[in-house]
């Protein structure tokens, strides 16, 4: 295995040193301060101007724009987009901008079990990919014991499809979870009915939080309606830059 450039390594630690404990903030927060947040990308640009500053020699500077492009601009716009839409934090967005800039530029990055080379495609795409894997994995695995735990209830009336939503996008949950923790979203609205009770009607609901829905149960919990531990489905606010980090530590053990 060829030695790692000073850059790279740098890299490396500067990457972990962020990453690391923006890891720990989004797990138990899912918030990540905004002075690290810039912080990082400041320090990202700084980097990914002493790369191309090491590689200006070696490759002609069109070939290491294509390269930048590739690496910065589709996955960032496309989380710039998700952001907008409040489907997933700002903070994922600028961390995975920041990786992608410091990795831009085609340089040999070497790995703990793999040999030196110059990642195709750029690195930032690797680490998402483990990252999103990783999420997938960890999100199923919880709601297959969920579902053993509590059943697969689901209100009356719906369909195939519906069924196959909540499935894929949350998990059963007691109602209590989900007023204690405001990291679930629900999937399931609650509508008092005309001759007492409640019923549950399925919500198309993707954004990370809805305050008017949130309220609307605990209003309901507080006149007795609905019970603590009455199971209803709710989708997970995962911790994205958590399993970023795993990504990233999984890129540097196995590389491409």
């Amino acid at each position: 295995m060829d030695s790692p450039s000073l850059i790279t390594v740098v890299e490396y630690s500067i990457t972990l040193l962020f990453l690391v404990p923006f890891a720990i903030y989004d797990y138990r927060r899912r918030d990540i301060p905004d002075k690290l947040v810039y912080l990082f990308l400041a320090t990202s640009i700084i980097l990914g101007i002493l790369a191309y500053m090491h590689v200006e020699t070696a490759f002609p500077i069109e070939a290491v724009g294509v390269y930048f492009f590739i690496s910065a601009v589709p996955l960032s716009l496309v989380l710039l987009v998700l952001a907008e839409l409040k489907l997933m934090g700002f903070a994922d967005f600028f961390v995975v901008l920041s990786l992608s800039i410091m990795y831009g530029i085609p340089m040999r990055y070497p790995t703990l079990l793999a040999s030196t080379t110059i990642p195709i495609p750029p690195i930032s795409f690797y680490v998402l990919i483990n990252a999103l894997l990783l999420q997938l994995v960890i999100h199923y695995s919880i709601t297959i014991a969920r579902v053993f735990r509590h059943g697969f209830k689901v209100p009356e009336g719906l369909g195939v499809l519906d069924k196959a939503y909540l499935l894929i996008a949350g998990w059963p949950i007691r109602v209590g979870e989900v007023v204690d923790k405001e990291y679930y979203t629900p999937l399931l609205e609650p509508f008092e009915r005309e001759f007492g009770g409640v019923e549950w009607h399925i919500t198309r609901l993707t954004r990370m939080e809805d305050s008017g829905l949130r309220s609307r149960i605990s209003e309901f919990l507080e006149r007795g309606l609905i019970s603590y531990d009455e199971i209803i489905w709710a989708s997970y606010g995962h911790p994205l830059v958590t399993y970023i980090a795993a990504g990233f530590i999984v890129y540097i053990l196995l590389g491409v």
